[in-house]
């Protein structure tokens, strides 16, 4: 690839698609990641619209591995929504949820003879809503024909978005996280003062996964830059000949060592972790496919190099953050165990879909009656509103689509499609790791990267060849 620059340019021939779509990862993470009253009601309602726009635009049906099984899993999970949304006569909800009888009759003077499994209908509704919306901007984004270029530079987009937000991040840290540009909506005070890394979105752990999702993607255009599959010269020699031949290649190690510092900045243990988890998984997935001993050993000191430069950076106020949150007083190790509560009260069929924060407060003995609307792990809260039978349908839909892009990658030889392979991979393994700790995807901007990530997956695998099962 012989781009000139890292720039992204608006020109009039590209597509109004591709600049409608670049705008959104632009504007997304702003204000807090599309969080709010209004801001994220108007996020999905402007995501709907772009995508009834795009389907003007869908072309050939872009075939993928295990689409049948993949149609099912989403017809079959649509349907369990209805389920839990569809009222009941009283003796059979009985039978499929008996504890929303119990707890009806607790909330309630009297108990209407149909009520749905769901305890808070119209919850569920506003979750199908979301679900939808994004599943109407997949659908019509793989049918959308992309030319190679505009893969990469929707990639280059999303990398130039979060040195964007890192920059505008560090200018609020360096003056004290003040509020200069957090309006229209309340923030935690004592998480803006804490001294960390919040960027635009307003919390250092969803600024964090934020980045941890695009932090893979800068790495493949670097080494994509490097040239880094071609035989016949040593990575130094590479690196030397590119930095010669394009001396952008340096804002590419820059902009990843930025973001890296960005992380480490966030204090967020878990986003640490997870930054740490992606470069292992990285350069394994590089040693696959390059085999030589002599660059395994010399990308083994890269990653180490980087890894130390940021933590050096930022390893006072992170330590400073382990050190000071005492296990027991942390609200996830708290809620866990209630989540966990919950899960065994709605066994099979769950709360109801997005109904967490409403159920939740039945079981908060611990935190003194604060409410809380998530459980800090997106899994065990799934599994806490939609039970045994609808997680394990949400997660299969999910984790179906990340297996096929896997496998179509696996057998692809081009060297783009290898190396920004590797990057979209590793940035789904961050968001699916880091959700253990956290309910950074129920933050809009961010499940909106992550519906991004995988279609570029998608896109990228079958860009010029049809896959079948």
């Amino acid at each position: 690839m012989r781009d000139k620059s890292i720039t992204i340019r608006f020109q009039m021939r590209d597509r109004p698609i591709i600049i409608f779509l670049q705008l959104f990862i632009f504007l997304s993470p702003l204000p807090f990641g599309c969080v709010g009253r209004v801001f994220s009601p108007l996020f999905y309602i402007l995501i709907l619209v772009f995508s009834l726009f795009a389907m003007s635009q869908t072309g050939k049906e872009t075939h993928v591995l295990y689409e049948r099984k993949i149609r099912f899993l989403f017809y079959a999970f649509l349907g369990f929504l209805a389920f839990q949304m569809i009222p009941l006569p009283l003796f059979l909800l009985k039978i499929f949820s008996p504890r929303t009888v119990h707890n009806l009759t607790q909330l309630k003077d009297h108990v209407p003879g149909f009520f749905p499994i769901s305890m808070v209908p119209f919850e569920t509704m506003v979750f199908v809503f979301k679900f939808l919306v994004f599943v109407i901007f997949f659908w019509v984004m793989i049918n959308t024909k992309f030319e190679k270029k505009e893969i990469i530079s929707i990639v280059k987009t999303l990398i130039l978005s979060s040195v964007f937000q890192v920059i505008l991040g560090l200018v609020k840290y360096l003056q004290g996280n003040k509020l200069f540009f957090l309006f229209f909506h309340e923030v935690d005070k004592s998480e803006v003062s804490a001294g960390f890394l919040t960027g635009t979105l307003g919390n250092s752990n969803h600024f964090a996964f934020y980045l941890e999702m695009i932090l893979p993607l800068f790495l493949a255009l670097f080494f994509l830059k490097l040239q880094f599959f071609e035989t016949g010269q040593s990575l130094r020699e590479k690196f030397l000949s590119a930095l010669d031949e394009n001396k952008n290649v340096i804002g590419y190690f820059a902009g990843s060592v930025l973001l890296g510092t960005g992380i480490i900045l966030t204090g967020s243990r878990s986003g640490i972790l997870t930054m740490v988890f992606s470069f292992l998984i990285f350069f394994q997935f590089s040693f696959y496919l390059k085999r030589s001993k002599a660059v395994r050993r010399k990308l083994k000191f890269f990653f180490i190099g980087i890894t130390a430069v940021t933590l050096f950076i930022g390893i006072q106020n992170t330590m400073n953050k382990f050190l000071s949150t005492r296990i027991e007083n942390a609200g996830r190790f708290l809620r866990w165990p209630a989540t966990i509560s919950m899960v065994q009260d709605f066994p099979i069929f769950g709360s109801g879909f997005g109904t967490y924060r409403y159920t939740y407060f039945l079981y908060d003995i611990d935190e003194g009656g604060k409410w809380s609307t998530h459980a800090h792990n997106d899994y065990l809260e799934a599994v806490a509103e939609g039970g045994i039978m609808g997680s394990v349908l949400f997660f299969l839909l999910i984790g179906m689509v990340i297996y096929s892009i896997v496998k179509m990658w696996m057998i692809r030889r081009h060297p783009e499609i290898k190396m920004i392979g590797i990057g979209i991979i590793t940035s789904l393994f961050a968001a699916s790791f880091h959700s253990i700790f956290d309910f950074s995807l129920h933050i809009p901007s961010n499940v909106f990267v992550f519906m991004l990530v995988l279609v570029l997956g998608i896109k990228l695998v079958t860009y010029k060849r049809e896959f079948l099962e």
